[in-house]
């Protein structure tokens, strides 16, 4: 199955000059955890709850999302298939990736999107495994 059939094409987003504590509060009420960092439609990065917790709130003040948002995006493209991302998001040991065609941003693949096909739900199995062990330094 390609990604571009089963990927989320409502996504939402933010700037690197956004205030943290505004973007914390729009993942708070829209209950996700990861946004992506665009400048027009190119992405330039992601900002998560984790990095909010443990590059800003840590720190303390007012930050903006430049300051802590990864840099290092880990994507896919639209042909891509369920397997791909599934193995993409275990390597990495992500749950989301962003769809991306040409530098710009069309959507947004979840695990949770992978498991909903029955012929990808071995793959998001195996990748929700590999995401949830422990690593070992």
């Amino acid at each position: 199955m390609k990604i571009k059939d089963i990927m989320s094409r409502d996504i939402v987003t933010c700037t690197p000059t956004d205030l943290i504590s505004e973007i914390a509060q729009s993942m708070r009420a829209l209950d996700i955890g990861c946004m992506p960092v665009v400048e027009g439609t190119r992405v330039i990065g992601m900002i998560t709850d984790r990095d909010i917790v443990t590059r800003s709130v840590a720190k303390n003040g007012q930050r903006l999302v430049k300051d802590v948002m990864s840099e290092e995006v880990i994507s896919v493209g639209p042909e891509s298939t369920s397997l791909e991302a599934a193995e993409i998001m275990a390597q990495h040991r992500i749950r989301r990736l962003p769809v991306i065609k040409n530098d710009a941003l069309i959507g947004f693949v979840a695990l949770a999107d992978l498991s909903v096909p029955s012929e990808t739900a071995h793959e998001a199995s195996q990748a929700l495994h590999e995401i949830s062990e422990p690593r070992h330094l």
